[in-house]
C-alpha cells in the first residue's frame, strides 16, 4: 500500500519545521561538507539551521520564505558579500559556494511548496551587540557604517546586481494600504479615522517623500539598509556585521536611520542622544556624516510600520495609528524623533 503524503498546509508547524529539515538536509548534499549535523537555529521570517561539519567548521544556513526576498535580491546579496570580503578586511560573511559554484541554491520537491533559496554561509562567532550598547561600542558600529559605506561608494556591482532603490517609505513593491485606506476615508462618511489624523498621516506623508526626492543623488550606493545592533557581534573587542538580506541601493542618511530608530527604540530617550554621538564620533573618523539629516527617514520607518500592520494585522491597524499619531505630532513640532 502507497503511504499518502499529508498536504504541507495541513501539518501542524512542527511538522512542517520536519519536511523544511529535508529540504536544508537535501540542500546540504550540494556543499563539500563532511558528514554535517544540522540544528534548528531560529524561523523568524526566514527559517536558519546551524550546521557543522565533521572538521569543526560551523556554518549558518538560511532557507529564504518564499516571495519575501527576490533569486535576484539574494544574488546581490552574495555578490555584495563577496567583493567586502575579497576587497577589505571588514569581517563580514562568506557565502560558500555549492559544487558548481552557485552562491544561491533553488530548492522544490513536491511535498514542500514553493520554491526556498538557500544561502550558506560562515558561522560568524560572537554575542548580539544589543547586550553591549556602551559608548565604546557605538563609536566602533560608527566607524563599522562609514567602512561599508565608503567601500560601496566606489564598488561598481556586476551587471546583473539588483537595480531596486530604497527611494521611497515603500521600496520593495509591497501594496501601499496605508494610502488607500487615507482616500477611502475621505470619499466616505463611515470613515475609520479621524480627520485629524488623515490630515496628520497625509502631512508626514508628503514630508518624507520629499525627504527622499531632494535627498543628494550622490549619495546613492549599495546599503546594508538594516545594520541595527543586533545584526551585529561583538567578538574579541570586534563588531561583526551580518543578516546582508535587504541588500539594496540607497542613501547613507537612510541606512544610518534605520540602525538609529532601532536604537532609540531599545535604549530609550535619555541614553539615546550620548550613543548617537559616539556613534557619529566613530563614523566622523573615517567620514564626514550626511548632510541630509535622518529623522524624516526614521519617520519613514514607522510609516512603513503601519502599512505592515494593515497588509498583517488589520485589526490593530487603528489602534497602532492611534499609538504613532502622537509621535508625528511632536515630530512636526520639534523635529525630534520620540518614543510613542
Amino acid at each position: 500500500m502507497t503511504e499518502t503524503i499529508a498536504p504541507y498546509h495541513h501539518l501542524s508547524n512542527l511538522g512542517k519545521l520536519r519536511r523544511l529539515r529535508d529540504l536544508a538536509s537535501l540542500g546540504l548534499t550540494h556543499y563539500d561538507i563532511k558528514n554535517p549535523s544540522v540544528t534548528y537555529h531560529g524561523f523568524e521570517t526566514n527559517l536558519f539551521y546551524r550546521v557543522t561539519a565533521e572538521t569543526g567548521e560551523r556554518f549558518m544556513l538560511r532557507l529564504a520564505s518564499p516571495r519575501w526576498r527576490t533569486l535576484e535580491d539574494l544574488q546581490s546579496e552574495a555578490m555584495w558579500l563577496n567583493a567586502i570580503n575579497h576587497e577589505t578586511t571588514i569581517p563580514v560573511p562568506s557565502v560558500m559556494p555549492t559544487r558548481s559554484g552557485e552562491n544561491i541554491l533553488s530548492l522544490s520537491v513536491p511535498e514542500v511548496p514553493d520554491i526556498w533559496h538557500m544561502t550558506l554561509m560562515r558561522w560568524i562567532p560572537g554575542r548580539l551587540l544589543g547586550h553591549y550598547l556602551n559608548i565604546n561600542n557605538l563609536e566602533k558600529m560608527g566607524r563599522l557604517f562609514a567602512d561599508l559605506h565608503h567601500f560601496s561608494a566606489n564598488w561598481v556591482p556586476p551587471a546583473e546586481f539588483s537595480k531596486r532603490r530604497f527611494e521611497h517609505w515603500l521600496s520593495r513593491g509591497e501594496e501601499d494600504l496605508l494610502t488607500d485606506l487615507i482616500e477611502t476615508d475621505k470619499r466616505t462618511p463611515n470613515a475609520r479615522l479621524p480627520k485629524v489624523q488623515i490630515q496628520v498621516l497625509e502631512r508626514i506623508m508628503l514630508h518624507v517623500e520629499s525627504a527622499y526626492q531632494t535627498i543628494d543623488p550622490a549619495d546613492l550606493r549599495v546599503i546594508h539598509c538594516d545594520l541595527w545592533h543586533d545584526n551585529i557581534k561583538l567578538y574579541k573587542g570586534n563588531l561583526l556585521p551580518f543578516d546582508f538580506e535587504d541588500t539594496i541601493w540607497g542613501y547613507r542618511a537612510h541606512d544610518i536611520a534605520m540602525a538609529m530608530l532601532d536604537l532609540v527604540e531599545t535604549v530609550g530617550e535619555e541614553r539615546y542622544p550620548g550613543l548617537l554621538s559616539a556613534f557619529k564620533q566613530g563614523y566622523h573618523s573615517l567620514m564626514t556624516w550626511p548632510e541630509d539629516p535622518i529623522e524624516p527617514f526614521q519617520i519613514g520607518r514607522l510609516l512603513w510600520v503601519i502599512n505592515w500592520v494593515a497588509r498583517f494585522d488589520p485589526n490593530h491597524l487603528e489602534g497602532m495609528i492611534n499609538r504613532y499619531t502622537p509621535v508625528f505630532e511632536n515630530y512636526e513640532r520639534t523635529g525630534l524623533v520620540t518614543l510613542p
